[in-house]
């Protein structure tokens, strides 16, 4: 997908993607939250309205991959600090990018037509995380959600090849553990 997009699109589904930022959380962005290394998220942008984070837990900080530092090095060299110094900003008027227009109307047109939600990134990290081995509590802590039931029922979907592995694995350890024979 990332190498289909153009800029600004290609930078914003990075950012999406590799820190489970949400949408408003994406349009809250500034460069002066990002040092290189951490992106703090501080604030959203809820159609005009900026404002604090849905929750405290959500207030914090994102690490950022390598791949992700040279992609956001790249696009600040094409889209450099100005206005309020939004992130990711409209070119005309300095504000924070209509991402919904952006999915809506130009991204499909780069992707063969299909459409997604922001949120389909944020659940996607959650769920490959958790196929990667990461723990629960872990994930919980890079999607900032404030209660870890939140992670483990919306965010982890269920892989029944991990379950019929961990299954037959519990068949096995049964039988040596207790002697039950087959």
């Amino acid at each position: 997908m990332l190498d289909k997009l153009p800029e600004p699109a290609r930078t914003v589904c990075a950012v999406a993607a590799s820190t489970g930022a949400s949408r408003s959380e994406l349009r809250g962005l500034k460069w002066s939250d990002y040092d290189g290394e951490n992106i703090k998220v501080q604030r959203k942008v809820w159609n005009t309205v900026v404002s604090a984070t849905k929750t405290e837990a959500r207030e914090g900080r994102i690490y950022v991959v390598r791949i992700l530092q040279n992609i956001l090095r790249k696009y600040k060299t094409e889209y450099p600090e100005a206005g309020d110094g939004w992130m990711f900003r409209g070119e005309k008027l300095l504000r924070p990018l209509d991402l919904d227009k952006l999915s809506r109307r130009e991204i499909p047109q780069h992707i063969n037509g299909a459409r997604f939600g922001w949120h389909a990134f944020r659940r996607g990290l959650g769920t490959r995380l958790n196929e990667m081995g990461v723990p629960d509590n872990d994930i919980q802590n890079i999607l900032r959600h404030a209660d870890i039931s939140t992670t483990q029922a919306y965010y982890i979907l269920p892989n029944m090849e991990r379950a019929k592995a961990g299954l037959k694995k519990l068949g096995t350890v049964a039988q040596r553990k207790y002697g039950i024979k087959v």
